[in-house]
């Protein structure tokens, strides 16, 4: 019942809440002094070429390169040519490649992992185009996947790692995105926690599925103290990861997938959540 209340009557944040929200977020790194101390850095020359190739639509996903041009489609599997509709999330039969195409090919491009590269960019560089792109591709984004509906809203973890980049884009340039967009996308990213909330992976996938899910509820509670249910969002997502740590890690220290690949995964997510507990 919460997700089709949810699907029916889309969340919105009070406009006194809306004007509590800062870039960047308390107790983060300011991001403008870190650009500052790695402008001239390898890394910050290869952020900027990198951003280069995503204005032009170039995206690296998967091992290769995937070109959309100029209007991106993103509830579309490019290699299989299969693209879905915007029904109510659980209609859309994404384990049926034949209906759905490849989720993953779909799933991949929405974490907008590439936005975060974009906002860092832009502040290595001053140059606004990278900053035009980011309000573009999302804009364009929040059209495309109405709240609760389509394949990009099927899977719990896909939610949590977009929300993970969002909440990065936030804390890079949130105080440059102004007026109605910045409204649309706050919405969108507090819509993202209550989604997280209703829909994590107790029963389907409860290993890093449910871990990833619960390190970005928790990171939204922390970080957006000012949203509606903050505190049980970073309550429900601490108990959550505090649990798996117990149950997915062995004696020996090894993640119980017994995989680097997942052992990995695992690792990074509890240290970052460790991180952020001790802001």
């Amino acid at each position: 019942m919460t997700n089709v209340r949810l699907w029916v009557l889309p969340p919105h944040l009070p406009e006194s809440t809306l004007g509590q929200i800062r870039s960047p977020l308390a107790g983060l790194p300011e991001p403008a002094a870190v650009a500052g101390r790695l402008r001239s850095t390898p890394f910050a020359a290869l952020c900027v070429r990198l951003a280069e190739e995503i204005l032009e639509h170039r995206f690296p996903l998967l091992g290769g390169v995937l070109e959309t041009g100029s209007d991106i489609r993103w509830r579309r599997d490019y290699t299989g040519g299969i693209e879905t509709g915007t029904a109510y999330f659980r209609r859309i039969p994404y384990l049926d490649a034949t209906r759905a195409g490849d989720h993953k090919n779909i799933w991949e491009l929405s974490r907008h992992q590439h936005l975060v590269l974009l906002a860092q960019a832009h502040l290595f560089s001053g140059r606004p185009e990278f900053l035009k792109e980011i309000i573009r591709q999302l804009e364009s984004w929040l059209e495309a996947n109405p709240y609760q509906c389509g394949i990009n809203w099927t899977s719990a973890l896909e939610v949590a790692f977009r929300a993970l980049s969002w909440i990065w884009v936030q804390h890079l340039v949130g105080d440059r995105l102004t007026g109605p967009f910045r409204r649309r996308f706050l919405d969108g990213l507090y819509g993202h926690g209550l989604h997280l909330k209703a829909n994590l992976s107790y029963y389907f996938s409860p290993n890093t599925h449910l871990l990833g899910e619960a390190v970005a509820l928790h990171a939204l509670g922390r970080l957006f103290p000012q949203f509606p249910q903050a505190r049980q969002w970073e309550k429900t997502g601490a108990r959550v990861v505090r649990n798996e740590l117990d149950r997915q890690v062995l004696a020996d220290g090894c993640h119980f997938e017994v995989s680097l690949y997942y052992h990995v995964y695992a690792l990074d997510m509890f240290l970052f959540h460790t991180i952020l507990r001790g802001l």
